[in-house]
């Protein structure tokens, strides 16, 4: 009993030591504020690793651009939010450091969410949705004996010329993603881009974020638009907005990473960070804050959000997706003007 107690003792001393004496893991959040906050604090309270959010922005392709620009010296540990298409570039670059967490197995995990090359893990999932303005519909869309959107070709409707609201692939990879969706759904390429041509025909703006059409839709400055399920979901609770949320068939999904950076100056704690992230406790947080589908199950999701294995998905190429990114937005570019 005497040598538990004095190991017991030994143990808490180390972990204050390494919270007092090592510097922070520093983290770059493509992710809400709240979500990242609260991940920060319950990791440091279970590790007792202090941690640093450097930088918090909703745009994984900034923090992409900067993580490069940062290689030769790197700043951060962790590279947390953003799809799997980031952060395979980022490993095809050698931005990233090879790490395979032990609670993917331990856990059960689908290995279908995880790199197959080690360099980035799979910790949330996300699929698009379109959002239409319930007014509209009831008062213009009705009478005309129109259903609401249900499918990707209901958005091609002349009726809703100038109606729809979209975003750019450049800026978001949300619309990337809906632009693979396409491709994917429709067997090839040319089918693809063939109904992004069409598509455009009745766009009156292409926000630059993934989620801007949520309140153009909601304010009644366009009918319908397509964003990320488990934002719109969430706006529509919390705003009480006047819009109906619709996962279409063969829809687009993300797989949300987490990567350890190449040179991490706290490489220890950027992989127990990554093991965090698959835990009960850090999937749960960000269930609750962001209604972002967990990887793991036993999770419990906010109420009105349907099940992960409810949703019909595209038929999806991961290596395709990640392998076209350049290509396949200089041609949505062409189409568009944009």
């Amino acid at each position: 009993m005497k040598v538990l107690k004095i190991a017991f003792i030994a143990l808490v001393l180390v972990s204050g030591m390494y919270a007092k004496g090592s510097d922070p893991l520093t983290i770059y959040a493509a992710l809400d504020e709240k979500t990242s906050k609260e991940l920060a604090a319950a990791f440091t309270q279970a590790t007792g690793i202090p941690v640093e959010i450097a930088l918090q922005i909703e745009e994984a392709g900034t923090i992409a651009a900067r993580i490069k620009a940062e290689s030769a010296h790197a700043r951060a540990d962790v590279f947390i939010g953003g799809n799997s298409n980031f952060h395979a570039d980022l490993a095809s670059g050698n931005y990233l450091d090879k790490y395979v967490s032990p609670v993917i197995k331990e856990a059960k995990i689908e290995t279908r969410f995880m790199d197959p090359d080690g360099y980035w893990t799979g910790w949330y999932l996300g699929a698009l949705c379109f959002v239409y303005n319930n007014k509209m519909y009831e008062q213009t869309f009705k009478p005309m004996g129109l259903k609401p959107p249900a499918t990707w070709d209901d958005l091609l409707n002349p009726a809703y010329k100038g109606l729809v609201i979209g975003s750019n692939p450049a800026t978001t990879g949300g619309a990337y993603l809906m632009e693979c969706a396409q491709i994917f759904r429709l067997g090839s390429e040319k089918a693809g881009f063939d109904y992004i041509r069409q598509l455009d025909k009745n766009v009156a703006q292409y926000t630059k974020g993934a989620n801007g059409c949520i309140p153009l839709v909601a304010q009644g400055e366009a009918y319908v638009g397509f964003a990320w399920g488990h934002d719109s979901l969430k706006q529509k609770e919390q705003g009480n907005l006047p819009i109906t949320v619709v996962f279409p068939k063969d829809t687009g999904f993300e797989i949300g990473c987490a990567s350890v950076l190449k040179g991490a100056p706290n490489l220890d704690a950027a992989r127990k960070f990554i093991d965090f992230l698959l835990s009960p406790a850090a999937e749960q947080i960000n269930a609750r804050n962001g209604y972002r589908y967990p990887v793991r199950t036993g999770v419990t999701m906010p109420a009105g959000v349907p099940p992960f294995e409810d949703l019909k998905l595209a038929p999806w190429d991961l290596k395709a997706a990640s392998a076209n990114v350049d290509a396949w937005k200089k041609q949505w570019a062409e189409i568009t003007g944009k």
